[in-house]
Parts: C-alpha cells; sequence; structure tokens
C-alpha cells in the first residue's frame, strides 16, 4: 500500500515537472516577452528570457535599472496615463492593452505594446501575467510618414487652413519678401497687405505687451523649424481701441532644400470665451486677507487647466517663499506681519500678467502659475521679483529686512499635472533656500540649476 502511494507521488510529480517543462518552453516561445507584478505593489516577479532579450541585458541588471518595480518600467511622462488606463479597463474586465515608452538600459526610448492578464494567484494575490512587444521600428516609421505627408503640398495645406477659418482671421507670412497677407480687408474690400513685417518689427505695434515675447519666439521657432502649434495673444487691429484676444494656430512649412519658406496660420476670436472663463474664475475661492486665489483654488484651477493636455505648450509654476518672516512676527508683531504678507501678495499681482494664477498657499507661502510663457520670459519674473520683494521694514527703531526663494518647475518637462510640478518646484525651492535664500532655482533632479 505505501509503495503504491510513493509510486503515485512520483508518477505526480514527474507529470508537474513536464507541466512546467511545458510551460517553461511555452513563455520563452511567445514573441516577445513575458512580465508577472503584483497589481497592489507593482512588484515584478517573473520576467522571460524573451523580454530580457528586448532590452539587451541579463535579468540582474533589468530588475536593477527598473527597481523592480513596473510603476517605474513605464517612462516617467507615460506613468499617469497607464495608471488611468490600467485602472479604467480593470473596472470591467481582467484583461488590459495598452501602449507605452520605457526607458531602455542605455537610456535609450523603446515603445512597447502590453497586454495583461488579470489573476489571483494561491494567496489571494491580485497580479498581473503580461505579454510585451516592442514596436519602436513601427512608432518610428509611423513618425516619419507623419512628417514626411506634413510636408507635402504646402498650398493644399495652407488652403485647408483656410478653410477651417470660416469667420477666422488667415495670416500668410511669405519668407522671402518680408511680407504678411492676412485676410482682414481695407476700405476698399481687399486684402490687407504687409510690407517689411519683420524688418518693421510689426508685432511691436499691434500685440499687447505682456504677450509679445512669447508671439516673437513662437514666430522665430517657426522661421527655424517646420513646426506647428498654437498660441493665444491679445491683439489690436487698425481703427479699434481695445485689445482683442485670440488664439492662432500656425504651421511652418520648408521647400525641398529644407529653408523655412512660409508660416500661415489661422486666428479666433476668443474674447467672449476668456470673458466667460474671468468671470467663472472670480467665483473661485480667494484668501481673505491677501484677495488672492486660496490654496483649493489654486489645486482646482491647474489641474483643471492642465486637462487640456497640450504637450506642446509651456507652462511654469512657482512656490514664493517670504524669507524671514518669522523675524518680523518677533520683532514687529503679528499686525505688521500682516501688512508684509499684503506688501508680498501686491506685489507678485503687480509683476505677473492677468492670466496667470496667484495665490497664497498660506502663512508666508505663495504660488504662480503662469500660462503659455517661456524659460526665459518666467525667469525674467522670477528675477523682478526678488529685486522687488526685497525690502527693509522699520517700526518704533527696531529694523527686519525680507526677501523671498522661489522654486521654478517647467510644464511638460518637469510634471505633467498638478502634483508632479508641485514637488518639482517644492524640491527647486528648497534649492534656492540651501543656496542662501533671496534667489530663484529651477528644478534639476540632480538637484543643480
Amino acid at each position: 500500500m505505501e509503495k503504491d502511494y510513493e509510486a503515485k507521488i512520483e508518477e505526480l510529480r514527474a507529470e508537474l515537472e513536464s507541466t512546467q517543462k511545458m510551460l517553461d518552453m511555452l513563455l520563452e516561445n511567445i514573441p516577445g516577452g513575458v512580465m508577472e507584478y503584483d497589481m497592489e505593489t507593482e512588484k515584478i516577479g517573473y520576467v522571460s528570457e524573451g523580454l530580457l532579450n528586448i532590452f539587451g541585458c541579463s535579468e540582474e541588471i533589468f530588475r536593477e535599472h527598473f527597481m523592480n518595480s513596473f510603476g517605474l518600467f513605464v517612462y516617467k511622462f507615460d506613468r499617469a496615463m497607464v495608471k488611468e488606463q490600467i485602472k479604467n479597463q480593470t473596472a470591467f474586465f481582467d484583461t488590459v492593452e495598452l501602449t507605452y515608452r520605457v526607458r531602455g538600459i542605455m537610456d535609450d526610448i523603446l515603445w512597447v505594446t502590453h497586454k495583461g492578464k488579470l489573476y489571483t494567484d494561491s494567496k489571494g494575490t491580485k497580479r498581473f501575467l503580461v505579454v510585451l512587444n516592442d514596436v519602436t521600428n513601427e512608432k518610428l516609421i509611423q513618425a516619419e510618414l507623419q512628417r514626411n505627408t506634413e510636408q507635402l503640398y504646402m498650398e493644399t495645406e495652407r488652403l485647408k487652413l483656410i478653410e477651417e477659418a470660416v469667420d477666422n482671421t488667415e495670416y500668410d507670412y511669405n519668407v522671402f519678401n518680408d511680407s504678411m497677407d492676412t485676410s482682414d480687408r481695407d476700405e476698399n474690400g481687399n486684402r490687407t497687405l504687409v510690407r517689411n513685417f519683420m524688418e518693421h518689427d510689426h508685432l511691436s505695434k499691434v500685440i499687447h505687451p505682456d504677450d509679445l515675447s512669447l508671439c516673437k519666439e513662437r514666430f522665430e521657432e517657426c522661421l527655424n523649424e517646420t513646426i506647428k502649434g498654437t498660441v493665444e495673444y491679445r491683439l489690436k487691429k487698425k481703427g479699434e481701441s481695445d485689445y482683442l484676444w485670440y488664439r492662432l494656430t500656425y504651421a511652418s512649412f520648408a521647400d525641398k532644400h529644407d529653408r523655412i519658406v512660409r508660416v500661415v496660420g489661422s486666428a479666433k476670436d476668443i474674447t467672449e470665451e476668456k470673458k466667460r472663463s474671468e468671470e467663472l474664475e472670480a467665483k473661485i475661492a480667494l484668501d481673505g486677507m491677501t484677495g488672492l486665489l486660496n490654496k483649493t483654488a489654486m489645486e482646482d484651477g491647474v489641474e483643471h487647466y492642465l486637462s487640456k493636455r497640450d504637450f506642446r505648450a509651456t507652462h511654469a509654476m512657482m512656490m514664493i517663499d517670504t524669507d524671514n518672516f518669522k523675524n518680523v512676527n518677533d520683532n514687529l508683531g503679528h499686525d505688521y506681519g500682516d501688512k508684509v504678507i499684503k506688501f508680498v501678495a501686491s506685489t507678485i499681482k503687480d509683476i505677473f500678467r492677468e492670466t496667470d494664477y496667484v495665490g497664497r498657499m498660506g502663512g508666508d507661502e505663495f504660488m504662480v502659475f503662469m500660462k503659455n510663457t517661456t524659460k526665459k520670459i518666467a525667469e525674467e519674473r522670477a528675477q523682478r521679483l526678488n529685486d522687488s520683494i526685497r525690502k527693509v521694514f522699520v517700526e518704533k527703531g527696531k529694523t527686519v529686512g525680507i526677501s523671498c526663494s522661489i522654486g521654478i518647475a517647467y510644464y511638460p518637462k518637469d510634471g505633467d499635472d498638478y502634483q508632479g510640478l508641485f514637488k518639482a518646484a517644492d524640491s527647486a525651492l528648497y534649492e534656492a533656500k540651501e543656496a542662501g535664500k533671496d534667489c530663484y532655482r529651477t528644478y534639476s533632479k540632480d538637484g543643480n540649476v
């Protein structure tokens, strides 16, 4: 009886080994690679030889590079998207299909397709078994085809833009003769032609001063490379007294020698849209002492604005801390401290544009979110703020000097949502304080500006 039992066990063990070998062969022969990870902790379990071949490394190097975490396996700019898609798909199914980027062992960017199956193991832990395929070459081919398509038939593309702009103003800049042809009509009903457009700096005559640097920078980009984009600005048309808001969709085109020859665009009047937006923003809760947006309003406003996810745009988030404010309260009193907070708030508000979000985050800390800006403009404003807040207060023979430290982070480079930008800007603020205060620092991963 005992021998029969042992024989049965040996038979089952042999069947198990055979099944395991078949499973290993199956996993190793699946096109691409296989990964298994814990749904909750994201810790990577099994990785197949096929997956290691995609990255050209050993299992030890693979796990070290990605710190054995699926969350870190995904390229940082795609993580929020991947997390959201997995959440949405697993709400209805136990399978997941998506495409995202991964930073390879040699710091190269790979595109992979991800087909995952959610299951529960013997311990009750939910895990994903994922088949991954490298589709980088396909993505590169698609990108090249798109670039070629965009450069074909310049005039056809120009006409398409004009057709989409039924009630819009059309612009057509000829690089070689420096002339701007627009659909605005003169007193004789003819299209307006502005000669010597760049030579006579025509933009400075019609664009609002606060929007001029941004518009000039975008125009210079168009003259240097084939590019498409969108920019919002205020413009004063001939014969009108007020500036109107416009949203310009633009594109530049090159000839067969890669020389930029045309910049065309379609501008839509969004003045009423801006007014409605301002009315809505006016209803957002304000900080009682300063009249600036409060912490909740800043977070909600920035999150809502970034939900558009326009990665072609550049926005800046600044964290601003009042240096030596505790000395004001300790030496001059809390009432005087309130006066200093109001001084800092009004100074910040005066320096930044009406379209920027300016808020008090609590105590002596403030935040500014600059929409559609550039690194140069943002850092010029930060320097002006440092120079303007540097001030000495005297009361009843006591003297206290204040200044401000500023941390800057940029969308989408440093973060593509509120929390990511906030964390980066706060880290840069810490660097500014470590540098001796009364200065600004921009975020970088290694802590250097």
